[in-house]
């Protein structure tokens, strides 16, 4: 079978070098076919018209996650003659200095004593292929897509309502700062993690895993002593002070504690004795930059490029742990929406799709977070006063993604250049929403948010492509409350039970909702297109 299988991948890369040859343009261009694992090494296949050189080879580089360039290198990796079809075959050596398992390669060829990139770049794209272990999502195989932003004290309520999800969170610092305690060797290096946060790490897992709900993890860099060197120089000292930033894996420290972490999580938590971890959310809602994902004052496209750095980094450390695990990227429900600071999520997630796309496609998956517009605005199926200027609508030009036109980001997912790499709709998950019961205008209450919640789900539930959805929260939360009016748990904050707590329990189980009709101005769901 495996001979097989090579003979068919040449047979493919043969096809698309005779169909590349009509447009390459003075046969300078070399293109990468594949980049991917087998056994203990990495095969490399590129195909093109062959590039002028001084001894009439190629040679191979594998460049570090923060090397931008080969420049005065010399160290290749292989060489092979040059030709219009070349396949070379170099060492992964995994868990040493040496690994190349977050490598980006380049083929190069030597003119007037230099070596000179002649080819396009790949990293690897199957990371899977060294997994050691593979979770199952636990919510799939019951049915359910709900799930609540909880934390531990009321995990409890997680099996009691019926969720299949949990959503909860890390920060780097947790683990970068305090003392260590903890080692962790990887790639020839110990690093020294937070001994406490491992221990409460894990004590979390198994809270969750025991309410038998998939987890699904953010993961956080906000700025600390520890994390001072993951994050980019010029996002510091520019007035703006964001909740986190954008990791630097383009310096050798952020790029390597990044790589340590992630493998670390997904090396604990892969369905062994430590839990399970089934999905990932790399950093919260990007392109929300100078709130959630800051790398300074650049552009929506410079930073989608450096966020697909950094979510390669993520993606291969954790799917070479662990086989099953979903990572998403994530973005908020500004789609084309463009306040001058804060980029359209569109923008962003288009240039980070062509970027990994170049690079070698992977199984990435979206999050993102259709909250109303305004967040308070609970009746998110009528428009807000002084929001007619808000566009949403069931286009790909819409302003904002509310509940109501999710469809925009499913059938946006279908284009041909969004597919995942088997040719399927990438995984989509709603890793945010929620509904306020108050609000400063008082167009809402407890009975409008949960008719909200219901009304929600079923249009959620109605998207195969959407895998879940996690709500916000199960609690409210007294700042939020006071500061924001935001009050969108399903118990307010004393513990008590709102009409959202038993909707909740009982809106995917075939419970009686009609009575929240009233509510969003329909006599029955199927008036509304939905079940």
């Amino acid at each position: 079978m495996k001979q097989k299988w090579k003979l068919g991948m040449l047979l493919t890369v043969l096809t698309v070098f005779v169909m590349q040859l009509t447009v390459m343009a003075a046969g300078e261009t070399v293109t990468m076919n594949y980049c991917y694992i087998e056994g203990n090494q990495v095969n490399v296949i590129a195909s093109g018209a062959v590039a002028p050189s001084d001894d009439g080879n190629y040679y191979l580089f594998a460049l570090k996650t923060y090397e931008r360039e080969i420049g005065a290198r010399v160290d290749y990796c292989a060489a092979a003659p040059a030709a219009e079809l070349v396949q070379f075959a170099v060492p992964l050596e995994l868990d040493t200095a040496n690994s190349k398992l977050y490598s980006r390669f380049v083929i190069t060829a030597k003119r007037g004593g230099m070596f000179v990139p002649v080819s396009t770049e790949m990293y690897i794209t199957n990371p899977e292929a060294v997994a050691k272990g593979s979770t199952k999502s636990i919510a799939e195989a019951t049915g359910t897509k709900k799930g609540l932003f909880c934390d531990w004290q009321y995990a409890n309520s997680l099996s009691e309502l019926g969720a299949g999800y949990v959503a909860t969170s890390i920060k780097t610092s947790q683990f970068f700062d305090g003392g260590g305690g903890f080692n962790y060797t990887y790639n020839g290096k110990t690093y020294q993690f937070n001994a406490f946060w491992v221990q409460a790490t894990d004590q979390l897992v198994k809270i969750y895993n025991a309410q038998n709900v998939d987890i699904v993890l953010g993961i956080l860099n906000d700025y600390s002593a520890g994390t001072a060197d993951m994050i980019y120089p010029e996002a510091l000292g520019t007035g703006v002070n964001p909740h986190y930033y954008a990791v630097n894996v383009d310096a050798q420290p952020g790029a390597e504690k990044l790589e340590a972490l992630m493998s670390f999580l997904a090396e604990r938590y892969n369905g062994g004795s430590h839990g399970s971890v089934h999905n990932y959310v790399i950093g919260n809602e990007v392109n929300s930059s100078r709130q959630w994902h800051y790398a300074g004052e650049i552009s929506a496209e410079e930073l989608a490029l450096r966020y697909a750095r950094q979510f390669r980094v993520c993606y291969n450390a954790i799917k070479s742990h662990n086989l099953g695990a979903n990572v998403y990227a994530c973005i908020d429900q500004r789609w084309n929406f463009d306040d001058g600071n804060l980029f359209p999520g569109k923008k962003v997630i288009d240039t980070f799709n062509a970027e990994i796309a170049r690079t070698g496609n992977i199984d990435w998956g979206l999050s993102f977070h259709p909250y109303p517009v305004p967040l308070t605005h609970a009746k998110f199926w009528t428009v807000a006063p002084g929001y007619g200027f808000v566009k949403v609508n069931h286009t790909e030009n819409a302003d904002m993604i509310i509940p109501t036109n999710i469809d925009v980001i499913v059938n946006y997912m279908t284009k041909p250049e969004f597919l995942a790499p088997s040719g399927a709709i990438r995984n989509l998950f709603i890793s945010e929403v929620g509904f306020s019961s108050m609000s400063a205008s008082g167009d809402t209450n407890e009975e409008v948010q949960a008719a909200a919640l219901v009304y929600a789900y079923k249009l959620i539930a109605a998207q195969p492509a959407i895998k879940g959805v996690t709500f916000n929260s199960v609690i409210d939360n007294p700042i939020e409350v006071a500061q924001d009016k935001l009050a969108n748990g399903l118990m307010r904050s004393d513990g008590a039970q709102k009409p959202a707590y038993n909707a909740f329990k009982i809106m995917d189980k075939g419970g009686n909702v009609d009575h929240f009709l009233p509510y969003i101005g329909a006599s029955s769901w199927a008036q509304l297109g939905v079940q």
